[in-house]
């Protein structure tokens, strides 16, 4: 995404088990519905509380008298007797109404196995008294001063938990007086720490006596198949049981220190009990006598499960499924295709003398899944190989599982080609030995002799690698062998003179040679072969701006306003603006990898500048070096002008370079303002004439300032003149000499001249802002929208305050767009902010664009959070003073710096997405920059919360790194798919 108009840079004490980061309340997915001035727009992620399930928790208006127990007072505690009566025990709870054979319905707040794990029980009731206590302990223990409380092991209490600093029900497990700290059970979630005494305190009487609300659970009629849960059985259940809603059936109930219960889970999304789901993945196997179709209500005990042998195995043996893989040695020569690649440095290759073994394998591949019927039921482990059916030709292949992306779908890759994609189980079926014969075919290669040019492979280098391989037969020399991947020369000889791969790559300018044969892993894409800042000193950095000539007319669309008299435009022609996408996308890219350090910036030099507004890096030059050390900065595609701070600023490569500047500074002649100053409706008037329109501009005068135009409007009934229109409206003064008296001077090649701004600039299409958090809050929210890790949109779930002024803003968004008229050539862009006509209801509405398309043009709804896509002729520009109330979105950016490997970048967007879009989560704000959030987020669909980089991490995709600009350590995520 490119900075667009409004959219754009000028319109911009630790838990004992971190994957539970906060005991938030418990709220039911479905949402209360609300409009604006009762029509049918409806806030999404309201909250309610409601279902009609029935308590399985007894609650009485008297909690039974407290006996005492010697025995529960411990840990040289003198008088037992007289303690033990002030404090609150576990016995003192109200006890669960539970009992064989019922049915409940709950979430899995905690998971450590198959044989332990806690379920947060749901019901109206268990709503309204989290709430209630949620309420209640924040109110009481709000100014608590801290204090050594030496609680006693089995007492309830009240602790504040390590994250979130809320405070919550624990029962106490163990206390070390000496070092005064106490292990403790957050009995309403289930999860673990150990904390100092002194953020523990007594239980007050006025807190109700209500039962735990998690309970303690493992899986009935299963053991497990290699004696103890092994950690891919781990990692895949708990991806698909952990914060999900799940039915439950009780088969026995243990009654141990901690009760414990024996259960039938009934997964959510497909209805399958969760033992059956084990023996089928083979993980876990039925116990010696049990019925695998009918349960018995014997239970096993959690203390035995882990040490029970897998006896009388009923699966078969898994060892027979082992791929065979190929095996290469150094100064191996053979012919070959190249069949995927991602990078110079992470490409496949196959033998062509194995082509026809290959196609015999697609064929039996082809004839056995043909006969095998489609199964519901098969689970295959993380890294089993199996029948995969591609989605883009729906023909089978042999593929590894990666991991589990959702209950119902996985990370496949194929082996013997190299690509990889999601795919729904129901594409999956078991494989045979006999398919498993042949070799993998995909050989994993890196090439040799080259390192990147610019210390990564930009998507230039790997488009034209793949137009010299694609659809021939590539000489393959293995030059060494790596851990995971061969290193090979690839040579072209079916032409005369041979060409050689890594001889393009270098004459192109992408890949640098590297002297003799290379023996060492392949080049750190972390580090530039050569350092930027001595390529600068070299090669003395070039540019130049697109030019125009007196009286050429070319079609133009306002991309940046700062008034009549200075404004910016992009030329439509020659496909600029897909090069400038292509240019954008390739920076961006770039600039992730963090690969240029300690860059200075001086006055009037290009450089790569970050935009908070999208989370992403645009071509700029250095304007100003304000005293704070930030640096004013101007966005030469676009032309506003942005503060962004020293980290935020990276060495320009001379590639990026060649293609001109686009953003074209310009003013409207013959006219002046009334008075000194363009007056607001001036300015608001010309941007509701230019908005999103392709206009007919002919050039009237050319200075180093830029171009001085006359503007013309054809998509109406008749040609309309800009300037003619604000000068009829009385708005402008007409003048017979050409403006030379702009706010400020144009870039020129060398220097970006110093001067203040004669207004705040404001994009083509109106400037907006979303309500802004206070740092350090966490609240629930819905994810809308995901564009990149560094931008995406959510909605609090928290009620607006401005509730009534969102009413009456609704009436006059009515009342402005009836009176507007229909212009048909309105083409917003994304990013823009927009009068939007809701399909439900016909009344309009504040919406912000996601996308267009010839016809029709995606928005989300700027105040609820409803997202449609509607013809052109149901959006209307907006003005500036409907949007002085800040919308009720929020603009978010994953908390600290997310490098990520280009080529997977996309699929961690689909990842983002299968884990967070349209669902609630925990955003805690960890600050907000130029009106976007800075956020950790944690998914919490129901109580208990993951933090969505540790989902990824748990999958094996990715893994946590620290950011050297931070002064406290974050988690970032790449993705790593070696093995």
């Amino acid at each position: 995404m490119s900075p667009q108009p409004s959219y754009h840079p000028g319109s911009k004490d630790v838990p004992l088990k971190p994957d539970r980061s906060s005991p938030s309340r418990h709220v039911e997915g479905a949402r209360a519905s609300r409009s604006a001035r009762g029509h049918g727009l409806r806030r999404r992620g309201q909250l309610g509380i409601g279902g009609n399930s029935v308590s399985p928790l007894g609650v009485g208006n008297n909690s039974p008298p407290k006996e005492v127990n010697n025995s529960d007072c411990s840990l040289g505690v003198t008088k037992e007797i007289a303690i033990c009566a002030d404090k609150t025990m576990f016995s003192d709870l109200r006890p669960l109404q539970l009992r064989k054979t019922m049915e409940i319905k709950g979430t899995v707040t905690e998971f450590k196995h198959p044989s332990d794990f806690y379920v947060q029980l749901y019901s109206s009731e268990v709503l309204e008294y989290m709430n209630q206590l949620s309420a209640s302990l924040k109110e009481i223990y709000a100014n608590a001063q801290e204090e050594d409380y030496v609680p006693v092991k089995g007492e309830v209490c009240v602790a504040k938990y390590t994250v979130d600093q809320t405070w919550n029900r624990v029962i106490i497990q163990d206390v070390d007086v000496l070092q005064k700290k106490a292990q403790v059970l957050y009995i309403d979630y289930g999860n673990e720490e150990i904390i100092p005494v002194n953020r523990i305190h007594q239980l007050t009487r006025n807190i109700d006596l209500f039962p735990p609300c998690a309970i303690k659970c493992f899986v009935a009629s299963v053991i497990p198949a290699e004696g103890n849960w092994s950690n891919d059985c781990i990692k895949t259940i708990k991806s698909l049981l952990m914060e999900q809603y799940c039915f439950i059936k009780i088969v026995d109930i243990l009654k141990e220190e901690v009760v414990t219960f024996a259960v039938d889970v009934m997964l959510p999304s497909s209805g399958k009990l969760l033992d059956h789901v084990l023996v089928e993945m083979g993980y876990g196997l039925i116990p010696k006598g049990l019925n695998s179709k009918k349960q018995s209500a014997d239970h096993c005990d959690p203390k035995d499960v882990g040490k029970m042998t897998a006896e009388n195995k009923i699966v078969v043996d898994r060892s027979d499924l082992i791929p065979k893989v190929l095996t290469l040695n150094i100064g191996d020569e053979f012919c070959g295709v190249v069949s995927h690649i991602q990078t110079p440095e992470d490409f496949f290759c196959q033998k062509l003398q194995s082509g026809h073994k290959l196609a015999e394998l697609q064929a039996s591949l082809s004839e056995y899944c043909g006969r095998v019927s489609p199964r519901s039921d098969f689970y295959p482990t993380i890294g089993d190989i199996c029948c995969a059916q591609f989605s883009e030709d729906d023909q089978w292949y042999r593929a590894s599982v990666l991991a589990y992306a959702s209950e119902e779908s996985v990370l496949v890759g194929y082996v013997d080609y190299g690509n990889f994609e999601i795919l729904n189980l129901k594409r999956l079926c078991p494989i045979t030995p006999k398919l498993l014969e042949l070799p993998m075919q995909a050989i994993k290669c890196v090439l040799a002799g080259v390192k990147p040019s610019l210390g990564i492979w930009t998507p230039e280098a790997v488009c034209l690698m793949k137009k010299i391989v694609q659809n021939k037969i590539i000489t393959v020399k293995v030059a060494d062998k790596l851990e995971n991947s061969s290193l090979v020369e690839l040579v072209d000889k079916s032409v005369t003179p041979s060409i050689r791969v890594t001889k393009v790559l270098t004459d192109a300018g992408f890949a640098i040679g590297e002297k003799g044969i290379v023996t060492d892993k392949p080049s750190d894409t972390k580090e530039a072969s050569v350092p930027l800042g001595a390529e600068a000193k070299l090669n003395p950095l070039a540019w130049t701006w697109v030019g125009l000539a007196i009286d050429q007319t070319v079609d133009v669309v306002v991309c940046m306003i700062y008034s009549p008299g200075e404004f910016y435009c992009h030329v439509l022609k020659e496909d600029a603006l897909k090069k400038l996408n292509d240019l954008n996308k390739s920076l961006a890219e770039y600039c992730q990898q963090k690969l240029s350090k300690d860059f200075k910036a001086e006055i009037g030099q290009p450089c790569c500048a970050f935009f908070a507004g999208d989370g992403s890096w645009y071509r700029a030059i250095v304007k100003e070096i304000v005293p704070n050390g930030n640096v004013k900065v101007h966005f030469v595609d676009y032309g506003n002008i942005e503060d962004v701070t020293s980290d935020e600023l990276q060495m320009i490569p001379t590639k990026f370079l060649k293609l001109p500047f686009q953003g074209v500074q310009c003013w409207l002649v013959d006219i002046q303002p009334r008075n000194k100053h363009w007056t607001k409706e001036a300015i608001a008037r010309f941007q509701m004439c230019v908005a999103g329109i392709k206009l007919q501009a002919r050039v009237v005068e050319v200075s180093e300032n830029g171009v001085g135009i006359e503007l013309t409007d054809l998509s109406t009934s008749y040609p309309r003149i800009i300037s003619d229109v604000l000068i009829d409206e009385h708005l402008v003064l007409k003048t017979n000499s050409p403006q030379k008296d702009l706010p400020r001077s144009r870039p020129v090649n060398k220097h970006l001249q110093s001067g203040g701004l004669g207004c705040q600039a404001i994009s083509s299409a109106v400037q907006w802002r979303t309500i802004e958090l206070p740092v350090n809050k966490t609240v629930q929210a819905s994810i809308l929208e995901i564009i990149n890790p560094n931008l995406f949109y959510a909605l609090p779930n928290e009620m607006p305050e401005d509730q009534e002024k969102l009413c009456m803003l609704t009436a006059r968004l009515l009342e402005y767009c009836n009176a507007q008229e229909s212009q048909s050539s309105y083409r917003p862009r994304t990013g823009d902010a927009c009068c939007a006509k809701y399909t439900n209801d016909d009344f309009w509405y504040r919406a912000i664009v996601l996308g267009t398309s010839e016809a029709e043009v995606k928005v989300l709804y700027a105040d609820y959070g409803n997202i449609e896509t509607l013809p052109l002729c149901r959006v209307r520009p907006i003005s500036a003073s409907h949007l002085e109330l800040p919308v009720q979105i929020i603009k978010c950016s994953f908390e600290g710096l997310m490098e990520l490997n280009g080529s997977c970048s996309q699929l961690i967007i689909e990842l983002l997405k299968n884990f967070m879009l349209n669902q609630n989560v925990m955003l805690s704000v960890k600050g907000v920059i130029k009106n976007v959030h800075t956020v950790s987020v944690e998914k919490c669909s129901g109580n208990g919360a993951v933090s969505i980089a540790d989902k990824l991490v748990m999958y094996g995709l990715a893994k946590n790194i620290t950011s050297k600009k931070q002064t406290t350590s974050y988690k970032g995520i790449f993705f790593n798919f070696d093995n």
